[in-house]
């Protein structure tokens, strides 16, 4: 008996699919091998982008998200820098972080100081036609246990302002910064010099702000665990940096300080890729300059 010819029509339609089926999976086994890098990339970018949205927002709710709420959101961090960090295999995983931290240091450092030199050499002449003075400022800080080092930025205010006042914090609309210095602070730029710093391992890229030794006296006075700080290496930005605004008095000082040591004890390289993300953010925002 001879099949319906709607029945034969259905026969070759399956068959074609089922062909079809079979060379888009050969494509697919094909593409995975040939880009498996890229698509590992991508996969570990979007978690990088989940994980961010997921803190991001959560933080949004409460601006001391990390003090008041420490078993809530902080949890994961918690638990994951236990495992990444250095908690359950402990002494033998922290000598591993250090040692990928200065080694991330040296790269990034070295990498921003090549392909960022022509920026380099613009900010140069911007302050040089701006204002009268030297191109860099330089200023001692206390480092990692207490050592005095030099830091480096961009000038941002007149040559000399400090003369004038003596030590202190700048201020909102500070009448000592240049013009093309307000552009600096706003977009951070002036901040670049420390890469400098990094490479030469008086700092590192992430790490509690360096202060003076005459506000880090001054501060110690009055708020007690301040120098607890000084156990790590400070940094070009930092949890404190990331998610407190700037601070100019002895009340931030001891708010960001919260900050500081929650990092200095749950340092670990997921935390470290978190703080990267919230700097890139307010760099982008120009938010928390001054």
């Amino acid at each position: 008996m001879r099949k319906p010819r709607l029945y034969r029509l259905y026969k070759e339609l399956r068959k074609e699919i089922g062909n079809l089926n079979l060379a888009w999976k050969e494509y697919f086994k094909e593409f995975i091998y040939r880009h498996k890098l890229l698509i590992m990339m991508i996969i570990v970018s979007l978690g990088g982008l989940i994980f961010w949205v997921f803190m991001h927002f959560s933080g949004q709710a409460e601006s001391e998200i990390f003090i008041i709420s420490p078993n809530g959101i902080f949890l994961l961090n918690k638990w994951l820098s236990l495992i990444i960090g250095g908690g359950l295999l402990s002494y033998s995983l922290t000598k591993k972080y250090f040692l990928f931290k200065r080694i991330f240091d040296i790269i990034i450092s070295f990498l921003g100081i090549v392909f960022l030199s022509p920026l380099f050499l613009i900010i140069t002449i911007l302050i040089k036609i701006d204002s009268y003075g030297p191109v860099f400022f330089r200023q001692e800080r206390v480092g990692e246990n207490g050592r005095i080092f030099t830091i480096l930025k961009f000038r941002t205010m007149r040559n000399g302002a400090e003369l004038e006042t003596g030590p202190v914090w700048a201020d909102d609309n500070d009448p000592r910064i240049t013009g093309i210095g307000r552009f600096l602070r706003k977009s951070h730029l002036d901040e670049l010099p420390q890469l400098i710093n990094v490479f030469k391992g008086d700092m590192s890229i992430i790490g509690p702000r360096p202060e003076r030794e005459v506000f880090l006296d001054m501060i110690s006075k009055q708020i007690p665990h301040f120098k607890e700080r000084l156990k790590v290496k400070p940094g070009i930005t930092g949890l404190a940096q990331v998610r407190y605004r700037y601070g100019a008095s002895i009340k931030d000082a001891g708010r960001k300080l919260k900050y500081d040591l929650i990092y200095i004890k749950r340092m670990c390289w997921l935390l470290d890729f978190q703080i990267i993300l919230w700097t890139l953010g307010r760099v982008l925002t120009g938010e928390g300059a001054r």
